[in-house]
Protein backbone atom coordinates (compact mmCIF):
# COMPACT_ATOMS: atom_id res chain seq x y z
CA UNK A 1 0.00 0.00 0.00
CA UNK A 2 1.25 3.46 -0.67
CA UNK A 3 -0.29 6.99 0.36
CA UNK A 4 1.58 10.20 -1.44
CA UNK A 5 0.14 13.76 -0.81
CA UNK A 6 0.62 17.08 -2.25
CA UNK A 7 -0.34 20.03 0.37
CA UNK A 8 0.67 22.75 -1.68
CA UNK A 9 -0.87 24.40 -4.25
CA UNK A 10 0.15 23.69 -7.53
CA UNK A 11 -1.06 24.77 -10.99
CA UNK A 12 -1.29 21.87 -13.30
CA UNK A 13 -1.46 22.39 -16.69
CA UNK A 14 -3.84 21.24 -19.38
CA UNK A 15 -3.62 17.34 -20.52
CA UNK A 16 -0.84 17.20 -17.45
CA UNK A 17 -0.45 14.63 -14.28
CA UNK A 18 -1.02 15.72 -10.96
CA UNK A 19 3.03 15.72 -8.72
CA UNK A 20 2.58 14.49 -5.58
CA UNK A 21 5.69 15.86 -3.22
CA UNK A 22 5.59 13.57 -0.49
CA UNK A 23 4.64 9.53 0.12
CA UNK A 24 2.86 9.28 3.36
CA UNK A 25 3.22 4.93 3.63
CA UNK A 26 4.93 2.72 1.54
CA UNK A 27 4.53 -0.88 2.85
CA UNK A 28 5.14 -3.77 0.87
CA UNK A 29 6.89 -4.26 -2.67
CA UNK A 30 3.72 -3.42 -4.98
CA UNK A 31 3.82 -0.04 -5.90
CA UNK A 32 6.82 2.22 -6.40
CA UNK A 33 6.45 6.19 -6.29
CA UNK A 34 9.10 8.81 -6.74
CA UNK A 35 8.34 11.90 -4.31
CA UNK A 36 8.18 14.65 -6.62
CA UNK A 37 6.14 12.75 -9.68
CA UNK A 38 3.29 11.69 -10.79
CA UNK A 39 3.46 7.89 -11.62
CA UNK A 40 2.82 5.30 -9.70
CA UNK A 41 3.86 1.91 -10.76
CA UNK A 42 2.40 -1.07 -9.75
CA UNK A 43 4.88 -3.96 -9.82
CA UNK A 44 2.99 -6.95 -9.52
CA UNK A 45 0.08 -8.69 -10.79
CA UNK A 46 -3.50 -8.39 -9.01
CA UNK A 47 -6.28 -6.25 -8.36
CA UNK A 48 -5.20 -2.56 -6.90
CA UNK A 49 -7.67 -0.41 -5.15
CA UNK A 50 -6.89 3.44 -6.43
CA UNK A 51 -8.84 6.08 -4.16
CA UNK A 52 -8.40 10.17 -5.19
CA UNK A 53 -9.23 13.29 -3.51
CA UNK A 54 -8.10 16.71 -3.67
CA UNK A 55 -9.25 20.32 -3.71
CA UNK A 56 -9.57 22.07 -7.22
CA UNK A 57 -10.01 25.74 -8.51
CA UNK A 58 -9.61 27.41 -11.96
CA UNK A 59 -6.34 30.00 -11.30
CA UNK A 60 -6.34 33.73 -11.27
CA UNK A 61 -6.58 34.98 -14.98
CA UNK A 62 -8.34 32.02 -16.24
CA UNK A 63 -12.39 31.49 -17.02
CA UNK A 64 -14.59 29.38 -15.07
CA UNK A 65 -15.20 26.53 -16.45
CA UNK A 66 -15.72 22.65 -15.65
CA UNK A 67 -12.81 21.12 -14.00
CA UNK A 68 -12.07 17.80 -15.40
CA UNK A 69 -9.37 14.84 -13.73
CA UNK A 70 -9.05 11.20 -15.29
CA UNK A 71 -7.18 8.66 -12.95
CA UNK A 72 -5.03 7.10 -16.57
CA UNK A 73 -3.39 3.53 -16.45
CA UNK A 74 -0.84 3.31 -18.75
CA UNK A 75 -1.97 7.05 -20.55
CA UNK A 76 -5.59 6.00 -20.66
CA UNK A 77 -8.21 7.01 -18.52
CA UNK A 78 -10.21 4.22 -16.43
CA UNK A 79 -13.78 4.13 -16.81
CA UNK A 80 -15.63 5.40 -14.15
CA UNK A 81 -12.30 7.27 -12.70
CA UNK A 82 -13.64 10.56 -13.99
CA UNK A 83 -14.02 13.57 -11.50
CA UNK A 84 -15.78 17.22 -12.65
CA UNK A 85 -16.28 20.44 -10.88
CA UNK A 86 -17.91 23.17 -12.35
CA UNK A 87 -16.58 25.65 -9.97
CA UNK A 88 -19.11 28.93 -9.39
CA UNK A 89 -16.05 31.81 -9.96
CA UNK A 90 -12.16 32.12 -10.56
CA UNK A 91 -9.77 30.65 -7.06
CA UNK A 92 -13.19 29.17 -5.68
CA UNK A 93 -12.36 25.68 -3.93
CA UNK A 94 -14.31 22.42 -4.79
CA UNK A 95 -13.30 19.02 -3.89
CA UNK A 96 -13.39 15.97 -5.90
CA UNK A 97 -13.10 12.49 -5.44
CA UNK A 98 -12.97 8.69 -7.05
CA UNK A 99 -12.59 5.07 -6.62
CA UNK A 100 -11.56 2.83 -8.86
CA UNK A 101 -10.11 -0.61 -9.29
CA UNK A 102 -6.98 -1.55 -11.45
CA UNK A 103 -6.19 -4.64 -13.01
CA UNK A 104 -2.25 -5.83 -13.39
CA UNK A 105 -2.45 -9.03 -15.74
CA UNK A 106 0.51 -11.69 -15.06
CA UNK A 107 3.78 -10.42 -16.11
CA UNK A 108 3.09 -6.91 -16.61
CA UNK A 109 2.97 -4.02 -14.57
CA UNK A 110 0.91 -0.51 -14.99
CA UNK A 111 1.70 3.01 -14.43
CA UNK A 112 -1.01 4.79 -12.66
CA UNK A 113 -1.25 8.86 -12.62
CA UNK A 114 -3.98 11.12 -11.93
CA UNK A 115 -4.53 13.96 -15.05
CA UNK A 116 -5.77 17.11 -16.00
CA UNK A 117 -8.23 16.65 -18.87
CA UNK A 118 -9.73 19.98 -18.57
CA UNK A 119 -8.14 21.98 -21.83
CA UNK A 120 -7.35 24.81 -19.03
CA UNK A 121 -4.97 25.05 -16.54
CA UNK A 122 -6.30 24.58 -12.92
CA UNK A 123 -5.22 24.39 -9.26
CA UNK A 124 -5.09 21.69 -6.97
CA UNK A 125 -4.29 21.39 -3.17
CA UNK A 126 -4.61 18.82 -0.74
CA UNK A 127 -4.11 16.42 -3.43
CA UNK A 128 -4.33 12.71 -1.50
CA UNK A 129 -3.79 9.44 -3.59
CA UNK A 130 -4.08 6.07 -2.12
CA UNK A 131 -3.29 2.86 -3.70
CA UNK A 132 -3.87 -0.88 -1.96
CA UNK A 133 -3.26 -3.82 -3.55
CA UNK A 134 -6.20 -6.19 -2.51
CA UNK A 135 -5.64 -9.33 -4.20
Amino acid sequence: MIEAVNTAIQTVAANATLVFSSTSINRGCTVRHRQGSGRFTALKPGVYKVSFQANVAIPTGGTATPIILDIVQDGESLAGSRMISTPGAINNYNSVSTVVLVEVYNCDSANIAIRNISGVAINVQDANIVIDRLC
